[in-house]
């Protein structure tokens, strides 16, 4: 109420106290206070999106690296595996030999029973580390063992069986070292 008096009598007679809309008693808030945050939020939306792309690529990479990991492993695995076979495999003719030394006729017992045990020695050293003949006549013919060399008719084997074998095929595990060199029936 002083106030009033005080406005009052710091105007002059006879004048009307101006009337204030209430855009004027209150006035808007300035234009740079509306603007500020509306860039704020589009500065912090370009931030939010950045940071998903950045975590979707983050979990793209330890994804890709698990991958890479495991592939890595496999190979490991496997080249141990393929080393191992291809020794073997490169063992297989002095087998064959062995083995014909055996079949052949020799006049020194002593001579023989050396050939023998340097053949057994040399098969318990492959058996031990898994490998397995594929050679036998009377079975049916596989195209996943077998190679077929030679074809003969006869009416007391069966179709597509296995009539003789020329060469003993070897495998270790499911990996084929040699196919047998077969001759098919039927």
């Amino acid at each position: 109420m002083a106030d009033e008096k005080e406005r009052m009598e710091q105007q002059a007679p006879g004048q009307e106290e101006p009337v204030l809309s209430p855009e004027e008693e209150n006035p808007p808030p300035q234009e740079t206070q509306a603007e500020e945050p509306a860039p704020r939020d589009a500065e912090l939306e370009r931030l939010r999106e950045e940071n998903r792309e950045l975590e979707e690529r983050h979990l793209r990479l330890m994804a890709e690296f698990a991958n890479f990991r495991n592939r890595t492993a496999k190979e490991r695995e496997s080249l141990y595996s393929d080393a191992v076979a291809n020794t073997l495999k490169e063992l297989l003719p002095v087998l064959d030999n062995f083995q014909r030394a055996m079949e052949s006729p020799c006049a020194d017992d002593a001579y023989q029973k050396g050939v023998e045990l340097i053949y057994r020695g040399l098969w318990e050293m492959m058996t031990g580390m898994g490998v397995e003949e594929i050679a036998e006549a009377g079975v049916p013919f596989d195209p996943e063992l077998h190679n077929a060399v030679m074809h003969i008719e006869d009416e007391t084997l069966g179709k597509n069986t296995v009539a003789q074998v020329l060469q003993k095929g070897y495998r270790m595990g499911e990996k084929i070292l040699r196919y047998a060199m077969v001759q098919a029936a039927n």
